[in-house]
């Protein structure tokens, strides 16, 4: 073949040995060559082992769902245990309502009209006197439990001869022919006797159910409102004498109830004295008992209420119960609410994943062998996969068994894997003793929620500082050399 002048010279195939499909000029696998050498580098493989970590909140994310479904599952069969047995209990009471007729004016079209209405005035007792003793148990729905408790309740106490003169400091006539003594119940469908009072040492007399006109604030609901609920409790009417003279009353009952029992300090000056058969009673309220014992089987809680630390008034007017929000509380706090361990666990997982990437780096910089991407993916869902055999163990041995279990089995098989994946046992020991040191240490800190912080800073710091040790001389364009 002749070519012509200003035509250049045609290469023959002998000067590029390795030109192929992509053209004589050999590019193609030249540009192969430079993204494989490009991927190798520590820099690169650091960036996708990031891109790895946050697109694995994707799952974690699910796990979380998944969590919460179970946790929602469990206060769904707990509501209906409950509904059986008994519900949360607070007692406030008993109060002496009575009934004032007074004018009030208003304006209409001009014109003032006056108008008779009943109010009420609540009077508390001079001193209350309360002592519970609670049976516990717990009741089990399926795989759920629930501690409820069987209440023996005493309330002692007396309304002095001044109620004429507290009466006497408010506008209008007082009914005394209509007065009630009322006592709020939270959930009267746990009452399990014949309650009634015993007035001066006589007879019982009967309770009936509801307190009339007068209500009282129910538990606080999931939209953080508390109802008033004027059928929560029970009465009995008072006959005008023992208003005039004041009276001692004595109430007694059997209440079942769940999670937890609660006592207002209706008295001026109260009293309240509970035990029960349950090693973790968890005490709150506006007023926490003032002596206590816990032992491994029960415990015994007292409290005494002055009239000037409940800072309000010994006479109250509404209709509404006073006291509502200073109760005094005993929760039956279950050993181990496991889903909100898993869910605290949950918030320390891009951590930990972060923390198990990252000795996984170190050892494939150390070891020379390339570690692929895929390999990182899979390692990070093991790691995930944790968390789902945590929560399902958990609701059939407890938490410390089940975290023990999947944490082994967790380890065992990324170190395991790794080990073969890198090609040395040595580095899946090592990883291995990484894995089995996290898990420990973030038992630890879930035992410890005080110190949760200062421990996740210090091992975040220490984690950290080893990386940056470890990879202090790294050449980071450079590629992983890979060993075959």
């Amino acid at each position: 073949m002749t070519r012509t002048e200003g035509d250049e010279p045609v290469p023959s195939s002998h000067q590029f040995p390795h030109a192929g499909p992509y053209g004589p000029e050999g590019r193609g696998p030249e540009t192969r060559g430079n993204v494989a050498t490009l991927l190798r580098s520590p820099g690169v493989k650091f960036i996708m082992i990031g891109i790895i970590s946050v697109a694995l909140l994707v799952p974690l994310l699910l796990v979380w769902g998944l969590t919460e479904e179970r946790a929602q599952r469990a206060t769904d069969v707990s509501r209906r245990i409950a509904n059986g047995w008994g519900g949360m209990q607070s007692i406030n009471g008993p109060y002496l309502a009575v009934p004032f007729d007074v004018q009030r004016s208003r304006e209409v079209d001009g014109r003032t009209v006056v108008e008779q209405a009943t109010e009420w005035v609540l009077v508390m007792p001079e001193t209350l006197d309360v002592t519970a003793d609670l049976k516990t148990e717990e009741r089990r729905l399926s795989i759920y439990t629930l501690p409820v408790y069987s209440g023996a309740l005493a309330l002692k106490g007396r309304f002095g001869s001044n109620i004429l003169q507290d009466l006497a400091q408010y506008a209008g006539t007082p009914q005394l022919d209509r007065a009630l003594l009322v006592l709020n119940i939270n959930d009267i469908t746990g009452i399990r006797s014949d309650a009634g009072v015993k007035i001066d040492n006589g007879a019982v007399r009967p309770f009936d159910p509801g307190m009339r006109q007068i209500s009282a604030m129910a538990e606080t609901g999931p939209d953080g409102y508390a109802t008033p609920q004027s059928s929560a409790g029970v009465h009995r009417a008072i006959e005008r004498p023992l208003i005039e003279t004041g009276f001692a009353f004595e109430i007694a009952l059997t209440l079942n109830g769940s999670r937890s029992f609660a006592v207002a300090p209706a008295g001026q000056t109260t009293t309240f004295a509970a035990r029960a058969n349950w090693p973790h009673p968890g005490f709150e309220g506006l007023f926490l008992p003032e002596e206590k014992t816990v032992t491994a089987t029960d415990f015994s809680a007292k409290w005494t209420i002055p009239y000037l630390a409940r800072g309000i008034d010994r006479v109250a007017v509404g209709t509404t119960l006073p006291l509502s929000g200073s109760m005094m509380s005993i929760n039956l706090v279950e050993p181990v609410q496991f889903y909100q361990v898993v869910s605290r666990t949950l918030k320390y997982s891009i951590g930990f994943i972060s923390l198990v990437f990252l000795a996984v780096f170190v050892v494939e910089l150390k070891g020379g062998r390339m570690v692929h991407w895929i390999q990182y993916v899979l390692t990070g869902l093991a790691l995930i996969v944790f968390y789902v055999l945590l929560l399902a163990l958990a609701e059939h041995t407890g938490f410390t068994v089940a975290y023990g279990v999947a944490a082994l089995a967790t380890t065992v098989l990324i170190a395991a894997y790794l080990g073969s994946a890198t090609g040395s046992r040595r580095s899946g020991v090592a990883l291995g003793t990484v894995l089995l040191s996290a898990y420990g240490v973030m038992y630890l800190v879930l035992r410890e929620d005080e110190y949760a912080l200062l421990a996740g800073a210090l091992i975040s710091f220490v984690a950290i500082a080893a990386t940056m040790y470890a990879t202090r001389r790294v050449e980071w364009s450079a590629p992983v050399p890979t060993q075959r």
